[in-house]
């Protein structure tokens, strides 16, 4: 038990040495040990592993003002070592190989329309860019995004976005068949949004609700800079939190929930409900930007249930800030095409609803981050949470 203990010891250290150089390119041995409280001895021993693992790269001296022996310039290696993220999505699956130093270098997108196996389809797709992307590197792990809750008690994936299979084929122990090369981590998408924003966007806060409204509304929770529950979701359902218990029926099995709401999904629905025709031919689908579009060209109807979209979002907002107190609301996803004009509906709203001595202290703003940061979230969470540099298997699995 001693060495076991000791061998995490060091491997721990070893990752806070990496974590370390990855955030400061350019550190030297020095300024580890004094950053880490460790000795020089024991720093430059586990740099030395680091470089023989070809983890790391020594980038010679650096410049310095100070006389004497100048330091050398440590930097992770990123150009061997890579994470595939498979975002998987409604219609397309978007496979990348993440660097080490978090920089996507390459993404291909997958059509994923009309399959009646998405997780069978996507197998064939990872097999695809396993073959004619991922020759002569070497691969850290795999994550895949999941826009739905990962639970692993019951090996389910269980999501409202994906198309719905009646014979239970979106399983976590199929999924962990498929890939099996490398050490898989499946991650909810909401959760990635929000870890990206923790830890590329550094708001002042550390504590901070994370909203994710695509064709489905998700959030995640972040609290003193760590991802309250993993990155499983099933810590926090608030799509499904009903906004209208007489309200249109849910493939969850609630009524008048928010996504059903404000998803993207509900557009058309909504649109026929309130008399807005569609700028779009049929079959496209009907966007937000789309609303955004006619409420600026001064659309009455389209205003309207922009209003109503934000009434009905602040009202749930303002319940979840009773529960967390937080700083900040960050809104990402593709709701962020929905304008200004929504996100100063929404404040306006607010301030009918909820314990106001809580309310009054948010501040609720837009992510400045890209869709692509969900990708980068993931790749960097599996970095943190899960990879060690002495202990993986290429059948390891993590969920959450």
């Amino acid at each position: 038990m001693k060495k076991y203990n000791q061998i995490l010891i060091k491997d721990n250290n070893k990752k806070l040495i990496y974590q370390l150089i990855e955030e400061f390119p350019g550190i030297s041995r020095v300024r580890l040990a004094e950053q880490l409280k460790l000795s020089k001895t024991t720093v430059s021993a586990l740099v030395d592993e680091l470089l023989q693992e070809n983890y790391v790269i020594d980038q010679g001296a650096q410049v310095s003002s100070h006389q004497g022996r100048r330091p050398n310039s440590l930097m992770v290696n990123n150009k061997n070592n890579y994470i595939i993220v498979i975002n998987w999505r409604k219609d397309n699956a978007e496979i990348a190989l993440v660097d080490s130093a978090m920089n996507i270098n390459f993404c291909k997108a997958y059509d994923m329309k009309n399959t009646s196996d998405s997780l069978g389809k996507l197998g064939s797709c990872y097999q695809d860019f396993i073959e004619s992307e991922c020759v002569s590197i070497r691969i850290l792990g795999v994550c895949v995004i999941f826009p739905g809750m990962i639970d692993e008690k019951h090996d389910r994936l269980i999501s409202v976005v994906l198309p719905n299979e009646k014979s239970g084929n979106y399983r976590i122990s199929r999924l962990k068949k498929i890939i099996k090369e490398y050490p898989l981590a499946i991650l909810n998408d909401t959760a990635c949004f929000a870890y990206a924003e923790n830890v590329f966007e550094k708001l002042n806060e550390d504590s901070y609700i994370y909203i994710n409204i695509n064709d489905g509304v998700g959030a995640a929770i972040i609290h003193d800079g760590h991802l309250l529950s993993g990155a499983s979701g099933m810590a926090s359902q608030f799509g499904h939190f009903s906004v209208d218990r007489n309200g249109h029926s849910c493939a969850c099995g609630n009524k008048g929930c928010l996504e059903n709401q404000i998803g993207e999904m509900a557009l058309p629905r909504l649109f026929q409900q309130y008399g807005i025709k569609s700028p779009r031919k049929d079959g496209e689908k009907i966007m937000f930007k789309d609303l955004a579009q006619l409420v600026k060209k001064g659309d009455e109807n389209a205003a309207k249930l922009m209003e109503a979209m934000a009434e009905d979002f602040a009202y749930a907002l303002c319940n979840a800030i009773a529960l967390f107190h937080p700083k900040f609301v960050v809104i990402g996803g593709i709701g962020r095409k929905l304008g200004d004009d929504f996100l100063t509906m929404v404040r306006q709203n607010m301030k009918s609803f909820g314990f106001q001595q809580f309310v009054s202290d948010v501040e609720v703003i837009y992510t400045k981050l890209g869709e692509a940061s969900v990708v980068r979230g993931a790749a960097k969470y599996y970095m943190n949470s899960y990879f060690r540099f002495d202990d993986m298997e290429a059948n390891q699995l993590f969920c959450g």
